[in-house]
């Protein structure tokens, strides 16, 4: 799952070991220093993701549920563009938009 939110761009998969956790991973750490502030952060520079975070599910659903329950904007690029620390992905967001955008026009 990708998630792209005003604290930035994560992707959650399924631990490969262990069926109750999940890894939070991103490319850039304040990403996910902005979901997890207390936890350490596993560094993984030869990855795709060179940032991970593992947590059980019952807790990344409070995380995804908290980060619902705090949306306060109708704009989501609109948002991007007034968060300072997370302005440098607007670009990237821009992008993603129109690549998803071509991509329901060509169905």
């Amino acid at each position: 799952m990708w998630i792209a939110s005003k604290n930035g761009f994560i992707s959650i998969v399924q631990h490969r070991d262990q069926p109750d956790q999940v890894l939070f991973r991103a490319r850039v750490r304040k990403d996910l220093e902005s979901l997890f502030p207390s936890q350490e952060i596993i560094e993984t520079p030869e990855a795709d993701y060179g940032y991970r975070v593992y947590v059980s599910k019952q807790q990344a659903v409070e995380i995804i549920s908290n980060q619902v329950q705090e949306i306060d904007y109708p704009n989501f690029k609109n948002k991007i563009a007034q968060t300072p620390d997370q302005r440098d992905k607007l670009n990237a967001y821009h992008d993603i938009w129109g690549v998803m955008w071509n991509y329901a026009k060509n169905r």
